[in-house]
């Protein structure tokens, strides 16, 4: 199986094997460069043929009765392989495709015709806490540029450029680097949305302020960006300046002003420039005055963020989503905040695949982009998930894609991490974690109930056994991703000590071993990072009672 699951496989015939391919075609170079990173030699072998076509077939979809520019048709046999595409974007997604079915020796004979249901997929940097690296920045650029999505969002908190020191122009330096994030993002065929929050300090009255903002937007535009995003999130509601309150009867009438003139001196600029703009309101009931007046009152083709019922919204319907348009003339364009792990839930680490989420969303809103965390490897776990959604939510299967997430950045340490994972399921979609630890100790406490009391101990010896071997796995900090998870692999590592002590109680239940099963459980406890579900010191408790 390969992810994102693609549309219509149809390459149910003879397996072709493929150690090497020759490329040609009006893409050829495109394609050189995505089989490159799959390490697929590409010099000779077999044909492979990129096909440039402008058709119904290769630009419709019929399904969702929309054009795309990302459709593609892999047509395959034992003598040659061609992909007919429109244009260099699907292109890449369909050599994508065709290097994972090689490289998972998974290409058989036949047709596969794949296109995206969601129009825009995506992520933005709009997390509270320490700023990605850039080279952290451009791996998960890369990873989801394969993963499908087209969207990246740069709306970093703690960058001071974007909020604190808006009216600043970015330093050399820093505007180099912005420039090359925008380079790579194009060269992976994401449009690229800067963005800035000025909401904080800006004065709706002053003419200088609106001249600095578009002054900054300006120098942004210079480096070749045209996608732009006004952010008035997590600002006062009340206004900061004396001169703003007798001018408008209320903030929502400030925000309409800024975003109209903000829009009409960027079309001057530019009349291709796209602008996403953050209410002030951006969760809750779409109905509220400010949300209502807001959107019904810029111009319809700004996108509006929205992240739905709640700030981190445990589901997103179509309902909700048609309520919505329907408020504010706008579809939702939905800021989905999962997997950040920001402001009160810091002591949670979300590694879970995406749920909560209705299959035919893609119908109803205009897309979704989702906040990472500000660990950037542990985040591509969760947003592989979301892009597998977000390409093809009607086969979408979340155990399927976080498992495919795990072997995608672990490879054949996929299995050992698998008992660290499972407990970092914790997050705004659920409050459930540990299943398998669950089921485990469940089985345990059966097993003793029924007076089977060394084969209750062999299973429990077994499994901390294999958490052994994952607290290993996990505590080289060499590994980037392991390092990010350290503060987690502590409370895990606790946890494997708090199993040996309930092991031990259960095989000699002395008083030594009732003090120091109590002594770790209170140390586990004391520890507020979130790891594991109740079934652990459940346990633990259980073997207190009975000692």
């Amino acid at each position: 199986m390969i992810y994102p699951i693609p549309q219509k496989n149809e390459l149910t015939g003879k397996e072709i094997s493929v150690k090497s391919i020759c490329l040609s075609g009006e893409f050829k170079e495109i394609a050189e460069k995505v089989f490159n990173d799959y390490s697929i030699p590409y010099n000779n072998g077999l044909s492979v043929v990129f096909k440039y076509e402008n058709s119904k077939e290769t630009t419709y979809c019929d399904d969702i009765s929309r054009l795309t520019d990302e459709k593609y048709i892999i047509i395959a046999n034992e003598n040659q392989i061609i992909v007919k595409t429109s244009c260099e974007k699907a292109a890449f997604r369909g050599a994508h495709t065709l290097a994972k079915l090689i490289a998972k020796n998974e290409l058989k004979e036949g047709t596969l015709t794949d296109y995206p249901l969601f129009k825009t997929r995506g992520y933005i940097e709009g997390f509270y806490g320490p700023t990605w690296e850039n080279e952290k920045r451009l791996s998960v650029m890369k990873l989801m540029a394969s993963y499908g999505m087209n969207t990246f969002f740069y709306a970093p908190k703690d960058d001071v450029y974007h909020r604190e020191k808006w009216r600043d122009l970015y330093p050399k330096n820093e505007l180099a680097q912005l420039k090359n994030l925008f380079n790579v993002a194009n060269e992976n065929y994401l449009d690229f949305h800067w963005t800035i929050g000025p909401g904080l300090t800006y004065k709706y009255t002053s003419d200088e302020d609106f001249k600095l903002l578009i002054d900054k937007i300006k120098i942004v535009y210079d480096i070749g960006v045209r996608n732009f995003g006004l952010l008035l999130d997590d600002i006062p509601w009340d206004f900061q300046y004396e001169e703003d309150e007798k001018s408008f009867d209320s903030v929502v009438d400030a925000h309409i002003y800024l975003v109209n003139k903000t829009y009409n001196a960027l079309k001057e600029i530019d009349s291709s420039i796209k602008l996403t703009v953050c209410p002030t309101q951006y969760s809750g009931d779409c109905n509220e005055y400010y949300i209502t007046k807001f959107g019904s009152n810029i111009p319809a083709d700004v996108d509006l963020f929205w992240t739905g019922a709640e700030i981190c919204s445990r589901v997103l319907t179509v309902q909700e989503a048609d309520d919505f348009a329907k408020s504010t003339s706008h579809r939702p364009l939905y800021w989905d905040n999962f997997p950040v792990n920001d402001c009160e839930m810091f002591q949670e680490m979300h590694l879970g695949a995406l749920i909560g989420r209705d299959k035919e969303l893609y119908k109803h809103c205009e897309g979704i982009i989702s906040n990472v965390m500000e660990f950037a490897e542990c985040s591509k776990i969760p947003l592989t998930t979301i892009a597998d959604y977000l390409w093809n939510p009607l086969a979408y299967n979340p155990d399927e894609s976080l498992k495919n997430a795990h072997n995608e950045m672990l490879g054949d340490d996929a299995n050992t991490f698998f008992y660290f994972a499972d407990h970092l399921g914790v997050s705004c979609l659920t409050r459930y974690s540990s299943s398998y630890m669950g089921q485990v100790l469940s089985k345990v406490s059966f097993l003793e109930a029924n007076d089977k009391n060394e084969e209750a101990l062999e299973l429990l010896s077994s499994y901390i056994s294999d958490m052994r071997k994952c607290l290993t796995l996990i505590s080289d900090t060499n590994i980037p991703l392991f390092a990010e998870l350290q503060k987690w692999v502590k409370k895990f590592s606790m946890c494997c000590d708090l199993l040996d002590d309930i092991y031990n109680a259960k095989v000699n239940p002395s008083q030594k071993n009732k003090s120091k099963l109590s002594d770790s459980l209170q140390k586990y406890n004391s520890d507020g990072t979130i790891l594991t579900g109740f079934c652990l010191r459940e346990m633990a408790e259980k073997t207190l009672i009975k000692m």
